[in-house]
């Protein structure tokens, strides 16, 4: 699963987001992002910051050779998996030094635990350090903007987010020297809690709470696999809205197993065949509903009997 990582071998976060008047300017005007300082636990410049999901790009790159403090904008290539949401993330680091800078170019890829940038010290910075900002979804414009305070912050299309909201600690990868008293979560913690993979057993409405008053927004037919994350009476909840009646899961393992993926589209029609006529008695499917691979013709995926939508808005 693509889970977004704290960056840094050594988490020493020397200033949080509430810590001093100018990080605290960040976050008391509007809108807001919560960057945190951190120095990868010494005050040599010896710590990098490494890809902290499968992979990120190089949107923007500033101030390399003027009084400015430098400026790196990262955005994941996909969706990440992070304690408070799944969705794209964009990554501002602050104070990389030129020499370091240099080799950096806009459109550059990394992979999961690759390095990207030391800390530095430019930008009048007191001692080397990373500044870090998270945003979620993807940078709007310049990618960044001012607040009601005149901070520059972040800017995506769903807003800043504090640290413990957008990454997981992996014990495995971090050590935590100091977390200035920041929450966060465990990456095996969460892992334990990944949920349960279950069998559909007959065609089964989803909905989007635990209840027939919820309208149903689609329907997975039998030998559909999905993961069950929470149980509510009958009802379980198999994504962060989606719900289906306990009754008709199963764990025993069909012989044909149909897997799932996500609508992006904001609503999606559904189709009596490839590019046929909609059904308008089925609604179009909202963004984020788990639809059932059942076959594909071309540039059409099945989603059950004599259902099809267009496999580009299928992720």
């Amino acid at each position: 699963m693509n889970y977004l990582i704290y960056p840094l071998k050594i988490m020493n976060i020397t200033q949080g987001y509430d810590d001093n008047y100018s990080h605290k300017q960040h976050n008391s005007g509007t809108p807001k992002d919560y960057p945190i300082d951190d120095n990868g636990g010494s005050s040599k410049k010896d710590a990098y910051f490494y890809c902290p999901c499968d992979e990120m790009v190089i949107k923007k790159i500033y101030g390399l050779g003027t009084a400015a403090g430098n400026t790196l904008w990262l955005e994941s290539t996909n969706p990440v998996v992070t304690p408070s949401f799944k969705d794209y993330v964009s990554i501002i680091i602050v104070h990389p030094n030129d020499a370091d800078f240099k080799g950096l170019k806009v459109g550059q890829k990394f992979k999961r635990y690759e390095k990207i940038i030391m800390e530095g010290d430019d930008g009048k910075a007191t001692g080397y350090h990373f500044h870090i900002s998270v945003g979620r979804g993807k940078l709007v414009g310049t990618g960044w903007m001012q607040n009601s305070n005149g901070i520059w912050i972040i800017r995506t299309t769903k807003g800043g987010v504090k640290p413990q909201s957008a990454f997981f600690v992996d014990r495995k990868f971090t050590t935590i020297k100091n977390d200035q008293g920041i929450k966060f979560v465990y990456l095996d913690d969460e892992e334990e809690n990944t949920g349960t993979k279950m069998y559909v057993t007959k065609s089964l409405n989803v909905r989007f709470g635990p209840n027939t008053s919820y309208r149903a927004v689609n329907s997975l037919p039998k030998n559909t696999e999905v993961t069950v994350y929470e149980n509510n009476g009958s009802w379980s909840r198999i994504s962060d809205k989606e719900w289906v009646s306990s009754n008709f899961l199963t764990k025993d393992v069909p012989k044909t197993i149909y897997k799932t993926k996500k609508t992006t589209a904001e609503a999606l029609n559904v189709r009596k065949s490839p590019n046929g006529k909609i059904l308008k008695e089925k609604a179009p499917l909202p963004t984020d509903t788990t639809v059932a691979i059942v076959a594909t013709s071309g540039n059409w995926t099945k989603i059950n009997q004599d259902r099809w939508v267009y496999s580009f808005y299928l992720k």
